[in-house]
């Protein structure tokens, strides 16, 4: 927004410790939903093949979908992977809509059961959706409970969600110019069983110290 990366990744310490690349490679460190604390693809660990290939994919997603979802008012994308399906039997589906002026980005986060099955509680239905915060930004809970990112000469932004109540948890930001720095994540932690969709909600409330106009 701006000048400003509000959320990322957690990037890549180029020049840093060869064991913090499996790191930031694992899906818990990138800004999307990850099924019981297990990365969506899995990476080579053999010192040889790693020696000639740099740490290979070796299993993940094998059809993703994708399809804008442009119309009046708003741009946006749906996409759905299958990375969970073999070991859990879900898929991913995220869209999301950004308003024609910039100031809502609207997010759908979906857990689906191949075919259309219904989704039973089985203890292996623990869904984390992950939201890095840049460490360069602010992030604050205002007097609604809502939680706002901002920076100085810089937009703000309020984040909301409708069915989980959003947490702020520690991170950590591996592309730091002066390496890994301390950084924030927002979590929504819930179970597919009882909740199979979240909705949520990104809106800019300030432009570089105006009010944002709806």
């Amino acid at each position: 927004s701006g000048r400003r990366h509000y959320v990322v990744n957690a990037g890549v310490d180029t020049y840093g410790a060869a064991e913090f690349r499996p790191l930031a490679r694992a899906t818990a460190a990138h800004s999307t939903a990850t099924i019981n604390d297990t990365s969506s693809a899995r990476f080579s660990h053999s010192l040889r093949v790693n020696d000639l290939l740099g740490t290979p994919l070796i299993g993940g997603p094998q059809h993703v979908l994708c399809k804008r979802t442009d119309q009046q008012g708003s741009q946006g994308f749906l996409a759905r992977h299958d990375g969970y399906v073999a070991r859990f039997g879900f898929l991913h589906e995220r869209e999301l809509k950004l308003s024609t002026n910039g100031n809502v980005l609207a997010g759908r986060d979906r857990l689906l059961r191949p075919g259309g099955a219904a989704i039973r509680n089985n203890g292996r239905d623990f869904v984390t959706v992950r939201f890095h915060i840049h460490p360069d930004i602010g992030l604050l809970q205002d007097e609604h409970g809502r939680l706002v990112l901002t920076a100085e000469q810089a937009d703000t932004w309020v984040f909301t969600c409708t069915e989980v109540a959003p947490e702020v948890e520690e991170s950590i930001y591996f592309a730091g110019l002066g390496g890994p720095r301390r950084s924030r994540q927002i979590v929504l932690a819930f179970k597919a069983s009882e909740v199979s969709e979240v909705h949520w909600q990104l809106t800019r409330t300030a432009i570089a110290g105006h009010s944002a106009k709806s």
